[in-house]
């Protein structure tokens, strides 16, 4: 009875040890959307990552390259943010808002925070890479 009781405790522990790495969490998420013509250019959004890595010195921004989503090249830019203190992801997140506002020339960027990404929801096409900057 107890190996069976010890059997069903580790199945449910290695089961939702599987499901948590199947789960990532993200401080912030631009999401790449089209309306029926492609996504905007993320080239503001590079933009700004280059600025604010030079602007407060930091060493290297890791950003996950999520995508493709659907079938006009949707995909999301995922950010970590764990190379930033608590006031820069502020700043950050505040500058990546403004600039999203500002893309709405073939499609929408739209900024999520705490956004939790679960890799079975995603297209069976979609991929993560991870960019460097």
């Amino acid at each position: 009875m107890q190996k069976i009781f010890f059997a069903i405790c580790l199945t449910a522990i290695l089961s939702t040890a599987a499901f948590a790495q199947n789960n990532t969490s993200y401080p912030v998420v631009v999401s790449f959307g089209s309306m029926c013509c492609g996504v905007p250019s993320d080239e503001p959004v590079i933009k700004l990552i280059k600025s604010f890595k030079k602007q407060y010195k930091i060493k290297q921004i890791a950003v996950d390259n999520i995508g493709p989503m659907g079938r006009e090249g949707e995909y999301y830019l995922a950010f970590r943010l764990k190379e930033f203190s608590k006031a820069q992801k502020i700043k950050f997140i505040q500058q990546l808002k403004k600039t999203a506002a500002t893309m709405k020339e073939q499609g929408y960027a739209e900024i999520k925070e705490n956004e939790t990404v679960n890799k079975a929801d995603l297209s069976s096409r979609a991929t993560v890479t991870v960019l460097k900057f």
